[in-house]
């Protein structure tokens, strides 16, 4: 069954108005009509059984029959730190990610980071990003889609980081500690911020400077990764280790 995303101040009363690009996406791609059944999810976490009763020049008006609150959601908040990659790299990382359960995104440059983007540039990107979340939550079921927030640099990110229960940068020169060691330490967290750096790595000066600020730096195994893959198997490995993976 098709599903689409509404604010929750839009349903009132057993009744819900749809309008935007998710009306659009209805009415036009779709081509969904009065009497077809849907689902909604909404921004604060619940899901709705609903069919479309009308539509009108703008919006259209959706009959709701059964609310509920899932528990689709990973009990881990993990917020995604991921280096510009080149390219469309971060849409797949954002599609996955978010399929992944991720709470929130952070896109940010760094060093190493190649493209450049102007302030214009990176709000187009983020729009996009946000589509490409909402779409992946859409797909996989999720009932919250994930934050993403503005690309901003490394050292924002890192002082005063964003508060989480355990904050990890992942570096290639790290040795001999891993996210088992650090879920050994760690059995319990709530909250997480992972920190993926660019395709060329980032310096011993970043790694220092995160260091500095409280962050566990650790390796992700004897191979070389690209940055996307390296963003997947870290949300993967922090879900199966404190989240609802496996």
């Amino acid at each position: 069954m098709a599903r689409f995303f509404i604010a929750k101040k839009n349903i009132q009363n057993g009744r819900a108005t749809l309008a935007g690009a998710e009306l659009e996406h209805m009415r036009k791609v779709l081509r969904l009509g009065p009497g077809d059944a849907v689902t909604l999810f909404d921004d604060e976490g619940f899901e709705h059984e609903a069919a479309i009763a009308s539509y009108s020049a703008g919006a259209a008006d959706i009959a709701i029959a059964k609310s509920w609150r899932p528990e689709r959601e990973s009990p881990l908040a993990v917020t995604l730190a991921q280096a510009l990659g080149k390219g469309d790299k971060l849409d797949l990382v954002v599609e996955k990610a978010t399929e992944l359960g991720v709470a929130a995104i952070v896109p940010f440059v760094c060093g190493r980071t190649i493209p450049k983007l102007d302030r214009d540039a990176a709000m187009r990107r983020r729009e996009r990003w946000r589509r490409i979340a909402l779409g992946a939550a859409k797909q996989s079921g999720r009932t919250r889609v994930p934050e993403i927030h503005e690309l901003i640099d490394f050292s924002e990110l890192v002082g005063p980081p964003l508060e989480a229960d355990l904050k990890i940068i992942f570096w290639e020169n790290e040795q001999g500690k891993g996210l088992r060691q650090l879920h050994a330490q760690n059995p319990r967290i709530a909250s997480l911020l992972l920190v993926v750096g660019p395709e060329g790595g980032f310096s011993a000066d970043e790694a220092a400077l995160a260091k500095d600020h409280g962050f566990c730096s650790i390796g992700l195994g004897q191979r070389t990764l690209r940055t996307e893959t390296a963003a997947f198997a870290a949300v993967a490995l922090a879900q199966f280790l404190w989240g609802d993976l496996g």
